[in-house]
């Protein structure tokens, strides 16, 4: 046992303080404190008498207003700290506003301190910028932030930038933000020229109509859409990402969307209805309309697994009367959420998937209305060899129709994973009803939980 650690020993045997964090490889103890909330990181000049200023010299700020009740008290909090090593470079910089603060302090006042910092940090070079603080403006040099890794803005309002050069960014959060018109959004995904990951939470009054997406870096895009009522007829989106891996959407009220070719597609998640709700019907002889939905579906046609919502699946049954489905050759895993909707759009949409071997149905509900499920004749589904219903069956007609609709129309079927009440009455008649149906695979193993 060397020397230092003897002393540790004695040290912690007579109940002296032994100050592990200090011991600690100088680095690392940037990287504990760096990824703290700054009110813990605080609380350590409490503990460890030693480390009485450190906070001052993390090179981050990790901050929740909530935790203040004034705001000349955030406002001094975050000045004091940023003017410790005012000329080192900053990696963090985070703020969560608390508006029951809003009473105490002008729009005028919040803006004009925001601006300061952001102005402070982005002169610092910092590298993951997260702002909540309002609707407030930002200033004109975030737009020109080199040393810039993450961007994550909430209700924040971007003005329209002659230009951007956001040119290590990778990562681009906006969550409610508003934008001076549709030029100031492609401005800045257009300035991201190394745009990884892209998270869109949009404002029912974010002033972009059609929303172009256009990146040759994107590799990951979540998007939800305004829940916002009403017509919806002139919203856009325009998805050109040639490198999207994931794609997540989740939009009732946009009309349409616009899709490339997306050949490195991996994982979708669609929840879409194309401005068909509220009582809104797809129209046979709207050919425009039919073509549209088609040539979406084309474009997230190479994904390999895939999460559709029943509310999506209804529309595409209904707009193939227009056009045929594209096959979805590369799909091996699907997810369905349904409730309360029509399961006939689910065999439809499965013929389209020839390689199709995993199905999971989460949360089901199904329609007690007495509708049939098969309409068909229905081709084989000779891919699947997995199936998992997730809700408990209840012993209903459309529940049994579906799971004779699989046990006898797929030929290589290993196993089929169901679900019971635990104290249903129908218990036995579903277990008696099941080993009458007819099983297209001599070897499918039916799991009964």
């Amino acid at each position: 046992m060397d020397e230092e650690r003897r002393k540790r020993v004695r040290a912690n045997a007579s109940g002296g303080e032994v100050d592990w964090l200090r011991n600690l490889p100088e680095a690392l103890q940037w990287h504990v404190l760096l990824n703290l909330p700054t009110k813990d990181v605080v609380k350590t000049s409490i503990i460890y008498s030693k480390w009485r200023h450190l906070w001052r010299y993390v090179p981050g700020l990790d901050l929740d207003c909530r935790n203040f009740k004034e705001y000349n008290v955030v406002v001094s909090f975050i000045d004091k700290f940023l003017s410790f090593n005012s000329e080192s470079a900053l990696k963090k910089f985070k703020l969560r506003y608390n508006c029951v603060l809003d009473r105490q302090v002008t729009k005028e006042t919040k803006t004009a301190n925001l601006m300061r910092w952001i102005n402070d940090v982005v002169n610092r070079k910092v590298q993951h910028l997260d702002v909540w603080w309002g609707e407030v403006d930002m200033p004109p040099t975030l737009y020109k932030c080199e040393s810039l890794v993450s961007l994550k803005l909430a209700y924040a309002i971007l003005p329209n930038p002659e230009s951007v050069s956001l040119p290590s960014v990778k990562v681009l959060d906006l969550i409610f933000v508003k934008f001076a018109n549709d030029l100031a959004f492609e401005r800045l995904i257009s300035g991201c020229i190394c745009l990884e990951n892209l998270t869109l939470d949009r404002s029912h009054n974010d002033n972009v109509r059609v929303l172009q997406v256009s990146s040759k870096s994107l590799l990951s895009f979540r998007y939800n859409g305004s829940i916002t009522k009403g017509p919806h007829d002139d919203l856009v989106v325009s998805i050109d990402t040639p490198k999207l891996e994931e794609l997540q959407l989740s939009d009732h009220l946009t009309a349409s969307f616009i899709i490339a070719d997306l050949s490195s597609l991996v994982e979708a998640d669609i929840n879409v209805q194309f401005n068909f709700c509220f009582g809104k019907k797809f129209n046979p002889l709207d050919l425009p309309k039919g073509k549209m939905i088609h040539n979406f579906l084309v474009g997230i046609s190479n994904a390999k697994n895939m999460i559709i919502s029943p509310a999506t699946l209804e529309v595409i049954y209904d707009a193939s009367r227009c056009e045929p489905l594209p096959l979805f050759a590369n799909l091996s895993s699907l997810s369905v959420h349904f409730d309360d909707d029509s399961w006939e759009s689910l065999p439809k949409f499965m013929e389209s998937c020839p390689n199709l071997s995993s199905l999971v149905v989460e949360s089901a509900t199904f329609s007690k209305e007495g509708a049939s499920i098969v309409t068909g004749p229905w081709r084989l589904l000779s891919s699947l060899e997995y199936v998992e219903i997730e809700s408990p069956l209840e012993g209903d007609e459309i529940e049994m129709e579906f799971v004779r609709y699989l046990l006898e129309n797929s030929p290589i079927l290993k196993k089929v994973t169901l679900y019971l009440e635990k104290y249903s009455r129908k218990k036995s008649f579903i277990l008696i009803e099941l080993l009458k149906i007819r099983r297209c695979s001599t070897s499918c193993e039916v799991v009964v939980m």
